[in-house]
């Protein structure tokens, strides 16, 4: 999917969570004004994959609600990086610079480990 599906396909989810909760009475039309007003300042196109990977993780920060939504872009996100940085160190062992290969795993790791926290 093409960097702009990928962003009309994260409004399209958050769009179903403001109509879910709106119908079941859990949201309010002046939060779901607020979550649309981000949403237009935040995913305005045209958007790179790797700025929607940077925003989508900050949507959640105000309004807790759209976890949902976000959290399959992050773990993609995290996902692809994996991959990378594993291909990454494959090769270098295969090269025999076994040194390499466990500092590249060690920065992932550390790397990792300071975004979750």
């Amino acid at each position: 999917m093409d960097s702009e599906g990928y962003r009309k396909k994260l409004e399209q989810d958050i769009l179903a969570i403001i109509e879910e909760k709106l119908k079941n009475g859990q949201m309010d039309a002046e939060r779901a004004k607020g979550i649309a007003r981000l949403v237009l300042d935040k995913l305005h196109p045209p958007l790179t994959l790797e700025q929607i990977y940077e925003i989508a993780p900050t949507l959640d920060d105000h309004f807790k609600e759209l976890a949902t939504a976000v959290l399959p872009v992050v773990q993609e996100h995290d996902a692809k990086i994996r991959d990378i940085v594993t291909e990454h160190a494959q090769k270098l062992i295969k090269m025999g610079k076994i040194d390499e290969a466990s500092t590249v795993l060690k920065q992932a790791l550390q790397r990792e480990s300071k975004s979750q926290a």
